[in-house]
């Protein structure tokens, strides 16, 4: 918006984590016409949200049947779920009045009423459609079978590493020239002012031995029990101590694995906390433990913050970020993964070269990213 574009920010249901950080200027866009839906949450939504409920008419419904009928580039019909198939004709009607000159769809839900609503118009009157690839996919499962059938109707994909794009070229057959790299712009100067705040938690003020960080959700892509069987090594042969932010559906297992393992005064899992880069700039080590990753933006924060961090070489991002093989371990070894932490606390790095680091992922090369791969999209238009 600072470089002269208008902003539409449209979802399919109102459902905002963070309604605060809805850019002033950008306007919300609800295209979901439920009736229950508005009187739960229309006044937890920013205040101007626009919302568009009307129902597709007939004629659409109509085109829609035949757009389906007709073969993708691949040879193969597609056909919609009800659910996304109410999200094509609600995106269709908002093209159809909005005229946007671009749209980027942002994760499946978005990916799969994008492509089709565009078959309910002319292709010369829908926008150019880039989908934001954000993980690496599976070759083969039904996702990526489908985005293998759509992805050629797109202008061109974003890719949030130069890990995903080598996966999405390679699973879903995209030509190379066809994607561009754009790492998410997590680098913030908020993070430097939320980090000067008091963590609460006790361990940052007895003075006992240092802290090691985890921060996710407690979910199997996290690993956290890898992440816990190495701190058990590594505080095994130095004292410290580690606390994991985060909530999840694993919270049972990896507090029974704590206390099998006689950790439960050496292991903290507080759960979700409002700040986590208060904790990020007083631990002495970040880990991220992952099984797989898109772009981990919790590692581009730590480094922000000015703390030490080491991860598992997981596809893809750790090594973009870190860029130093001493700072990465193979995916689901424990032994490797405390032998990496132990070097790392062994020697401290730098805090402004971390910070450095970190800052290579900032908003503003983001934004300069986005802004020419638009001019180029709409000058082939």
């Amino acid at each position: 918006m600072r470089r002269k574009h208008r902003v539409d920010i449209v979802l399919f249901a109102p459902t905002v984590a963070y309604p605060q950080e809805v850019p002033e200027f950008a306007r919300l866009i609800v295209l979901c016409g439920c009736k229950q839906w508005r009187r739960r949450v229309e006044a937890d939504l920013p205040a101007g949200t626009i919302w568009r409920a009307e129902h597709a008419p007939r004629v659409q419904l109509a085109r829609l049947a035949t757009g389906l009928i007709r073969d993708f580039p691949t040879g193969v019909p597609v056909l919609l779920r009800r659910a996304a198939l109410g999200r094509a004709l609600r995106l269709s009607r908002y093209v159809e009045r909005e005229r946007p000159d671009i749209l980027f769809a942002n994760l499946a839900p978005a990916e799969y009423p994008a492509f089709f609503a565009r078959r309910l118009a002319a292709p010369r009157e829908f926008p150019p459609i880039v989908p934001i690839m954000r993980n690496i996919v599976k070759p083969g499962i039904r996702h990526t079978k489908r985005r293998r059938m759509l992805f050629p109707e797109s202008a061109h994909v974003v890719a949030v590493s130069r890990g995903v794009a080598e996966n999405v070229s390679v699973s879903v057959g995209v030509p190379p020239e066809k994607i561009t790299p754009i790492y998410n712009p997590t680098f913030t100067p908020e993070i430097a002012r939320r980090a000067e705040a008091s963590p609460d938690h006790p361990w940052f003020r007895d003075g006992g031995p240092p802290v090691i960080l985890g921060v996710g959700r407690l979910a199997p892509q996290k690993d956290f029990a890898t992440l816990i069987e190495a701190f058990r090594r590594v505080s095994a042969a130095s004292p410290c101590r580690m606390i994991v932010l985060g909530e999840g559906s694993l919270r049972p297992q990896l507090e029974g694995q704590v206390r099998a393992l006689g950790l439960e005064d050496r292991v903290s899992l507080p759960g979700w906390v409002e700040n986590p880069y208060a904790f990020m700039s007083r631990a002495a080590l970040f880990v991220l433990s992952s099984r797989h990753e898109g772009f981990p933006g919790v590692l581009v924060e730590a480094l922000a913050c000015g703390c030490s961090a080491v991860s598992t070489d997981c596809p893809a991002g750790p090594s973009e970020i870190l860029e130093d093989a001493q700072l990465l371990a193979p995916v689901g070894d424990p032994e490797a993964l405390a032998q990496t932490m132990l070097r790392a606390l062994a020697r401290p790095a730098d805090k402004a070269a971390l910070r450095a680091r970190a800052s290579r992922f900032s908003e503003k090369r983001a934004a300069e990213r986005y802004d020419t791969l638009v001019a180029t999209i709409l000058a082939c238009k």
